[in-house]
């Protein structure tokens, strides 16, 4: 029998080692793999890389598989907690989340009550809250005015109390806000302001305020 070459055994090798030759190759290799030291190692090597045992290969897909459903439990963890905080974020932001309303005439008036105080009246739908402070001494103009700061904030959503307003205005009684100790006041600002912040070296100062504020009521 012609001896058959190195480089075509080689060539059906895996397909030998995979079982899936006909019989009369199988014969061949077999054959030839008797007195050929070469394509035996070959043949060896080729064995070694592709022959996993039956119970390794269940414990690999064992340990996949527990990998993969850790994995998923971490992920619906994850997404779980991640759509809470964008919840809590998107309702903190309706209701609670204050901006400033924006001044305007028909919207905000200052008026003087009997016994001298200034009140605030408002005449918008709702509102979220109001801030003012204490007359403060400032020199405008060259002149020693005494004047006090306000503004009004809003929120996305009605906030508890605006329903309350709502109620009152129905039964003649206006929104009101009675600025504090203003009988001596010379003038009025609506401007937004942060009294944290309003300290020696703080970010903001009562002057850097007073340069953008709207006077809305002067004396």
């Amino acid at each position: 029998m012609k001896e058959i070459k190195c480089t075509i055994i080689q060539d059906v090798l895996p397909l030998y080692v995979d079982e899936v030759v006909s019989q009369d190759t199988k014969e061949m290799v077999d054959e030839h793999l008797q007195h050929c030291e070469k394509c035996q190692k070959e043949y060896d090597a080729m064995k070694q890389e592709l022959y996993i045992p039956a119970e390794n290969k269940a414990f690999q897909f064992k340990e996949i598989s527990k990998k993969w459903r850790k994995k998923k439990v971490i992920i619906s963890i994850t997404s779980v907690f991640i759509t809470a905080l964008i919840l809590l974020g998107t309702y903190l932001s309706v209701f609670y989340f204050e901006t400033v309303i924006p001044y305007s005439e028909d919207l905000i008036k200052i008026e003087r009550q009997n016994d001298h105080q200034l009140v605030s009246r408002y005449y918008g739908k709702s509102r979220a809250g109001v801030h003012g402070t204490f007359p403060m001494g400032f020199e405008i103009d060259g002149e020693k005015k005494i004047v006090s700061f306000i503004y009004y904030t809003k929120t996305l959503a009605d906030s508890p109390s605006r329903n309350l307003i709502d109620d009152e205005k129905r039964l003649g009684q206006e929104d009101t806000f009675v600025l504090p100790e203003s009988g001596n006041n010379d003038a009025v600002y609506y401007v937004e302001f942060d009294s944290e912040e309003m300290v020696p070296g703080g970010k903001d100062s009562w002057d850097s305020a007073l340069e953008r504020a709207v006077l809305i009521w002067e004396k």
